[in-house]
């Protein structure tokens, strides 16, 4: 697909402004986001700032026309994100269609704030989506959360100074993610291609499959230098050499579970027999086996990455 590119402008009516300026420019849907004390942002780059927040890891991108915002977690994490932009919020880009990075969608839009995400995320959030591994429906989003700009494979953004690529990754976590790279900053945001220190969730439910993540990671690593800020949507930042180790753990297991499967052992056999050992990393160990038992092919072995 030809690459196409946008420029940012200030969207006059996109005022999302935080304490104290609130009360000189209000939010034209104020009763919506409560006033907050600007947390934390850690500098990254001259402009361009991390939130650690309470849902997820949020990157804002400064611009003297506004602050642009790589995801924007759940509606309660929106006072926080607001306070740390301390100025209008002209777009956010989802990195996938989960709402712990889209849930800010409706908030946000409501204020004109253009909304930036792979055609899939839009198409999911449209209508209800039933995640198995939670064995829960996740309702459609009101159409005021949907993207307003969508892309299929690449698309370039031009936020001031910063020239921001994204992505896509096929199939990975799942079928709507997309890589953030800002150029000059040297930042690369990975949404839940990377949760640094946890287990991954491939979401089955929404086309992830473990071989396209380790090739989301293979790509990742292709635009990551030595010194670029690797963020993680959960976790810590990492630096490249992380990133690696991540790519590793992926594919040893991977490889572990591949010749159970082919062994004939069944899910259950495989779960219990422990594949993760070695690697001491929180969140759901079982459901990440059960997720690449699920996607694997029926010959695993021998497509092993």
């Amino acid at each position: 697909m030809k690459q196409m590119t946008i420029s940012t402008i200030a969207l006059l009516g996109a005022v999302l402004a935080a304490s104290p300026a609130l009360a000189e420019h209000p939010h034209p849907h104020s009763h919506s986001i409560a006033q907050t004390d600007a947390p934390a942002v850690t500098e990254l780059a001259p402009g361009v700032g991390l939130l650690i927040g309470q849902d997820g890891n949020v990157v804002l991108v400064s611009d003297p026309r506004g602050v642009l915002i790589i995801d924007d977690q759940r509606p309660r994490s929106a006072p926080a994100i607001v306070a740390a932009a301390n100025g209008p919020i002209t777009h956010v880009i989802n990195t996938h269609w989960h709402l712990d990075h889209s849930g800010g969608n409706a908030i946000l839009g409501e204020g004109g704030t253009e909304i930036i995400a792979h055609r899939n995320v839009r198409a999911r959030l449209m209508v209800d989506q039933f995640m198995a591994a939670y064995n829960r429906t996740v309702p459609a989003s009101p159409a005021i959360a949907w993207p307003t700009i969508v892309f299929d494979e690449r698309l370039t953004i031009h936020h001031g100074d910063e020239t921001i690529r994204l992505l896509h990754t096929p199939a990975a976590h799942t079928d709507g993610d997309a890589l953030v790279y800002l150029e000059r900053a040297d930042v690369l945001h990975m949404g839940d291609l990377y949760f640094n220190g946890l287990f991954p969730f491939i979401d089955r439910s929404s086309g992830g499959t473990i071989d396209g993540l380790i090739a989301a990671i293979d790509v990742a690593l292709g635009m990551a230098g030595e010194r670029t800020h690797v963020i993680p949507a959960h976790g810590a930042p990492a630096m490249r050499a992380d990133l690696v180790a991540w790519r590793e753990m992926l594919a040893t297991v991977r490889g572990r579970v591949a010749r159970e499967k082919d062994a004939g052992h069944s899910l259950a056999q495989i779960v219990a027999a422990g594949l993760t050992a070695g690697y001491t990393l929180g969140g759901d160990a079982d459901r990440f086996v059960s997720a690449i038992y699920d996607s694997l092919p029926p010959s695993a072995s021998t497509t092993r990455p």
